[in-house]
């Protein structure tokens, strides 16, 4: 005899749609909120990294960055675009390697480069 696990449903059995009123809902958003309050808070501070994915024939690549390298970088680069936008280019580990960076990047482009403190 086997014993064989079932996967946890996802999805709620019953279908039935259930409508609230508007305090019910201000209670599921509070309690929702609140719940995402605790979860940031116990995973600590985070550094925004945006994603790097690259694009070989049918293969789509994804670059991932280690937790050590996180802790190491300390400015981001901005660019700020001619239509105001912002543009994240990318982090650097000191301050004389941002602005190394950002003065290469001015000669190159018209815009304005932002360096910006990362929260510790």
């Amino acid at each position: 005899m086997t014993n064989q696990r079932k996967p946890a449903r996802r999805y709620a059995q019953n279908t039935e749609m259930k409508r609230t009123n508007a305090v019910e809902t201000a209670a599921k958003l509070t309690q929702l909120t609140e719940r995402a309050r605790r979860v940031g808070a116990a995973q600590g501070p985070l550094a925004p990294v945006e994603a790097l994915m690259t694009i070989e024939s049918d293969a789509w690549i994804w670059q991932t960055v280690d937790r050590d390298v996180l802790d190491m970088l300390s400015h981001r680069l901005v660019l700020q675009t001619e239509d105001g936008r912002r543009r994240e280019l990318f982090m650097t580990k000191d301050l004389d390697s941002a602005m190394d960076a950002a003065s290469r990047i001015v000669e190159f482009n018209n815009g304005v480069v932002l360096i910006e403190t990362l929260d510790p």
